[in-house]
């Protein structure tokens, strides 16, 4: 699903200010590519363990994240610098694998696991935010989450509609059988 949008995502670039984070080899014409390594031909070399972001304030109206986060430090740090220089509304696009992937563990730089639940601390009225969203201020709203699923069962269509549905029941009880790939999730920065 993530990958229909992605289209209209790119085409926004230099139409709005907008962000990739860790591009790698996939830059986004027109937009500004951040990545460690000075061989990717990012726009910025930063490494995005290192806060506060080389950017000022209220600057991005759509961020890019596409299969990063799981290689940082701190997840709560990297949200909040995203929306610290992301405008009022902007659109963010994350991409990371899902705990129960193989994928999430074959990579030995992957530092963090993620569940489809995993931004709900940011997202106002969440039963993860009404008990841990003390811990941070800042908040997103969930535009939509999409799990893909591994290999063939991603094609099995009452399957994707069931697990999207009802995350937290299948990660509860029936991810290891019908295991995920990726998370992405689109969030829209809230800050009034």
């Amino acid at each position: 699903m993530w990958h229909d949008i992605w289209p209209d995502v790119v085409s926004r670039a230099g139409l709005v200010p907008m962000l990739q984070l860790g591009c790698g080899m996939h830059r986004i014409a027109n937009a500004t590519n951040v990545d460690l390594s000075s061989k990717t031909g990012a726009d910025v070399e930063w490494d995005l363990n290192n806060f506060p972001y080389p950017f000022k304030d209220n600057t991005f109206s759509v961020v890019v994240s596409l299969s990063v986060l799981e290689h940082l430090d701190d997840f709560f740090s990297v949200m909040g610098e995203i929306h610290r220089i992301s405008k009022d509304g902007a659109s963010v696009y994350i991409l990371v694998p899902h705990f129960s992937s193989a994928a999430a563990f074959v990579d030995p730089t992957h530092k963090s696991h993620f569940s489809a639940r995993s931004c709900d601390y940011f997202f106002q009225g969440t039963d993860i935010e009404k008990d841990y969203g003390f811990y941070e201020s800042y908040r997103y709203e969930l535009v939509r989450r999409y799990v893909d699923l591994q290999g063939w069962l991603n094609y099995v269509l009452p399957l994707r509609w069931f697990v999207n549905r009802y995350p937290a029941f299948w990660e509860n009880y029936l991810c290891y059988l019908l295991r995920g790939a990726g998370i992405f999730w689109e969030l829209k920065v809230v800050k009034s």
